[in-house]
């Protein structure tokens, strides 16, 4: 049985995520593709998986699912056979207070709850989530109930503990070591070998944490299949190499840049995986960004030009964001060009190009070929050197909007940093038009987090109050005990008034310009991430462990 469905583009349109010119467009290359006008929108990147599904949840009264942070339980997947999960696309989410609760990504078909309770006996709770993230994960989780790589990648430990020498298939274990990084959201796999063992780490939401552990013997062995297939050479094993390896797993493509360095106890291994082929990107929304902080952010990103740097730490979300900044843009009437190492996310409305630097094809060079196809808006995935930070000034005091990165621990420390890369404060000044400084703190599991109360000098130390209510983490299946699931921003965003941009030009101290952007409203991330912990997000320990 079926429920009248709405007009996704009037929806759209009401809640202010498109305009008029983006529907227009979106019907004139459906005429051509034949897509529904949603996934077309989401195809051409004017709005995300998660914008339609919000949209569908609030109209349909069903609550938004994200399931990007979701880890499924074994036994309840298994309630729900494969094939009617992936026909139906239904994911089984979690029982609670003896129904279940599923994900589906249209509210106005039945025929998913009808199924449900004739397999099950249990009344379905429905939750919208994003069509592509849903098929995508049903995808993943099933594969890896029918295969599960976990347990395989176990035995082959107890093999090799009752006989070091026993027959691996090194490339397959590498394989399932990949596939299970993947499945659990890991940024960097580390193979690090002991006097006794070789040892498995992932760094998942930003801390590590053991993955799986073999005997020595099969340390060389993993190492090598690795650097093969990286392109490294295996017979240098005394200098640190860098190599690169492409891996796909369900239709995701995975860009692996892999470091070796040489310890007393053999060759140290680390393997950052970067979707290289259609990952999934944030709006500004879904980032953390709220209030005022939210309503800067979308003005810089539609200013006509000037500079705006996202600067922090390796892994603190700087590229995320910056490709936010994109869905800011007027796709449309603007033309976009970016620069990345490796392109993260497809962009179908943007031109964009991969930094090759055997070809000569690097962020400087990019910029210069930019200038000469007509840009408006120009992304560049990283200021390193001189040169970059010199053209990407010039392009922004010629009229374009430069959107980059730059590793810096704080808004005005980019300042500092620019400076020392050979930029004089004059040009600073007429073309640095905004910074977003962020980390990534830990979100706490909604599903177990529970009240503490805090000692009195912890709350003086963090510049917290008294008798607010505060969250801790205490661990459970969903988390897979850790207390957390997923990651939000904390930022501090800088933004250039006329008396800023007289200090700047004057070279006036870094004091005198945070005690005349504190007057003007600025708040540094201590205090952003103040408020993710007044508001349950994240706990005060996580807050310290990010901020330090």
């Amino acid at each position: 049985m079926q429920t009248q469905r709405p007009q996704i583009g009037k929806l759209l349109l009401q809640y202010d995520l498109v305009n008029e010119d983006m529907i227009a467009f979106a019907l004139y290359e459906q005429s051509a593709t034949g897509e529904r006008l949603g996934e077309c929108l989401i195809r051409l990147g004017f709005i995300t998986d998660n914008d339609l599904a919000r949209v569908l949840a609030d109209q349909s009264g069903s609550p938004f699912m994200d399931l990007r942070t979701f880890a499924p339980d074994r036994e309840i997947m298994e309630k729900i056979p494969a094939q009617m999960a992936r026909q139906q696309l239904i994911l089984p989410l979690y029982i609670e207070e003896g129904r279940l609760h599923i994900a589906v990504s249209d509210p106005y078909d039945k025929t998913a709850s009808e199924l449900i309770f004739r397999i099950t006996g249990r009344t379905p709770v429905i939750h919208i989530a994003g069509m592509n993230e849903l098929k995508k994960l049903i995808e993943r989780f099933y594969f890896l109930l029918e295969h599960p790589v976990e347990e395989e990648i176990s035995s082959v430990t107890e093999r090799l503990k009752l006989d070091p020498g026993a027959e691996v298939n090194v490339a397959g274990l590498v394989d399932k070591l990949l596939n299970s990084a993947i499945s659990l959201r890991v940024t960097d796999v580390h193979i690090t070998p002991s006097d006794l063992s070789s040892r498995i780490m992932f760094r998942i939401d930003g801390v590590m944490r053991p993955a799986h552990i073999f005997t020595s013997g099969l340390h060389n062995r993993l190492v090598t299949n690795i650097k093969v297939r990286s392109g490294m050479d295996i017979s240098e094993q005394r200098k640190p190499q860098d190599g690169r390896m492409s891996f796909e797993f369900l239709g995701d493509a995975f860009d692996i840049r892999v470091s070796s360095v040489r310890t007393n106890f053999g060759e140290n291994l680390v393997l950052r995986l970067l979707p290289s082929r259609g990952g999934s990107s944030f709006s500004i929304r879904d980032l953390g960004f709220e209030g005022q902080d939210l309503e800067k952010l979308v003005r810089l990103f539609s200013l006509p030009h000037g500079m705006v740097l996202v600067t922090g730490p390796t892994g603190s979300g700087k590229t995320t964001t910056l490709y936010a900044a994109l869905r800011e843009q007027d796709a449309i009437g603007r033309n976009i060009l970016t620069v990345e190492d490796p392109i993260e996310y497809e962009f179908l409305m943007t031109r964009q190009t991969q930094v090759n630097e055997r070809a000569g094809y690097t962020f400087a060079s990019a910029i210069r070929t930019f200038l000469r196809q007509d840009p408006d808006v120009i992304l560049v995935g990283e200021i390193r050197d001189r040169e970059t930070a010199v053209l990407g000034v010039r392009a922004a005091l010629t009229g374009h909007l430069v959107l980059s990165t730059l590793h810096t621990n704080t808004a005005l420390g980019a300042l500092a940093r620019l400076r020392d890369l050979g930029i004089s404060s004059y040009m600073l000044s007429t073309s640095l038009v905004g910074v977003i400084a962020q980390r990534l703190v830990r979100l706490l599991c909604p599903h177990c987090k529970r009240p503490w109360s805090p000692p009195p000098d912890l709350l003086e130390e963090c510049g917290l109050q008294a008798g607010a209510e505060y969250y801790q983490p205490s661990g459970c299946g969903k988390c897979r005990e850790t207390g957390y699931h997923g990651r939000v921003a904390v930022s501090e965003i800088l933004t250039f008034s006329r008396e800023l941009v007289k200090l700047v030009a004057e070279d006036a101290s870094f004091r005198e310009i945070e005690d005349q952007a504190r007057k003007e409203g600025f708040t540094d991330m201590w205090a952003s991430g103040r408020k993710k912990v007044f508001s349950g997000k994240t706990s005060i320990m996580e807050l310290k462990r990010v901020m330090g």
